[in-house]
């Protein structure tokens, strides 16, 4: 994401006061930038009170803290946002582009947690991982803690027969084997139970089973249940539904946002800093993209249906996309984010913009307009 412009102020300007007392009542991010001296990056959820209580001539006598402040700094560089999601984005920019070596521990910033199928063994098993490189095969994420991907990842392996064991297999037939072999639990390919063909038919299921989050092994088993009972198995199909339920509470531990991070596709909705204004945020793959910013004050002239121009301005923002960022860290973002009970907007997951909501964005959008935004923008 690109930084935009910020609105810059001289702090030794007499009229300072006023020119941050003319500031939107808005959240923002501000960097004091120090004569010699490395800058200081913040952000505040009113940025103009925040800013007046620190450089406000009341407030700084020359022998405080804030004046001896005052004496050294160049300037006040800020930028309003309308949300967190932004303020957290422009934050993120600022924090790498003047901190580059410790960004991370600065926005305090915890990478998000993944689940999938780790393909740097011959024998594959499920992994929880919060570090993913670009060919460590299909990933699930982001999950909002560590417990969340692990109890998915134990959930899922119960339903199948791949190893748990985390050591790169040697398999030969005096191999000791582990509890989950005894219990038929793993297809022990250490012990050459299994080959590695047969091994891999069942990584294949697993992979399925992730990809559609279960939907296809519950339409296999449904349909089985239902031909026992129409053959008066019922014994059969007692036991069939035993594990349609095992399968449905592997599915419930994986929130409905989470997919294969390459697929991972969708538009945040968020308000503007400008009064009447809405921002989108796409991602891409799990890349931030530019936003785009829309107009949708009162009695504003529109040309074209706002279904049409949401249509027409995504196809031209994502026209160029930006994979060129950190997947992990913007992963991290939409995480602390959407997983929050702060979050302030609203998520349109897609697989292409042709299968995004677009009728769901525009009612979001029409209700959002109608309130009244808690920090009284309009």
């Amino acid at each position: 994401m690109k930084i935009s412009t910020p609105l810059s102020f001289d702090v030794h300007d007499a009229n300072l006061e006023n020119y941050l007392a003319a500031l939107p009542t808005t959240s923002g991010v501000y960097v004091l930038q120090i004569a010699g001296n490395h800058p200081h990056l913040g952000s505040s959820a009113n940025l103009p009170r925040r800013l007046k209580r620190l450089f406000a001539p009341s407030s700084a006598g020359s022998g405080s803290i804030i004046g001896r402040l005052r004496a050294n700094l160049a300037r006040i560089d800020c930028w309003p946002t309308g949300s967190k999601l932004e303020n957290s984005l422009v934050l993120y920019e600022l924090a790498r582009l003047y901190f580059a070596e410790d960004y991370i521990r600065r926005l305090r910033l915890r990478m998000p947690w993944f689940v999938g199928l780790a393909s740097d063994d011959p024998f594959a098993r499920l992994a929880v991982v919060n570090r993913v490189s670009q060919n460590s095969g299909a990933f699930l994420g982001p999950f909002p803690s560590r417990d969340a991907a692990q109890l998915y990842e134990q959930e899922t392996s119960g339903l199948f027969q791949i190893r748990r064991c985390t050591e790169r297999l040697a398999p030969h037939s005096e191999h000791p084997g582990c509890i989950y072999g005894e219990m038929n639990q793993c297809l022990r390919p250490c012990q050459c139970a299994v080959t590695a063909q047969e091994y891999a038919s069942e990584v294949a299921r697993v992979g399925e089973f992730l990809s559609t989050n279960g939907r296809s092994t519950l339409a296999v088993l449904s349909a089985a249940r239902d031909r026992a009972c129409d053959e008066t198995e019922f014994e059969q199909a007692a036991g069939i539904h035993k594990r349609i339920e095992k399968v449905k509470a592997a599915t419930a531990a994986r929130d409905q946002v989470i997919t294969e991070i390459d697929l991972f596709n969708g538009v945040a909705l968020t308000r503007a800093a400008q009064a009447g204004h809405f921002q989108l945020w796409p991602m891409l793959q799990g890349y931030w993209q530019e936003p785009v910013l829309l107009d949708f004050r009162p009695g504003e002239p529109r040309t074209k249906s706002l279904d049409q121009e949401l249509r027409e301005r995504l196809e031209s923002a994502l026209s160029i996309q930006n994979v060129k960022r950190k997947r992990t860290e913007d992963l991290a973002i939409f995480s602390r984010w959407y997983f929050s009970s702060w979050r302030d907007g609203e998520w349109f997951p897609f697989t292409t913009l042709a299968h995004l909501n677009y009728r769901r964005l525009v009612r979001e959008i029409s209700k959002m307009s109608r309130s009244v935004p808690e920090n009284g923008v309009f």
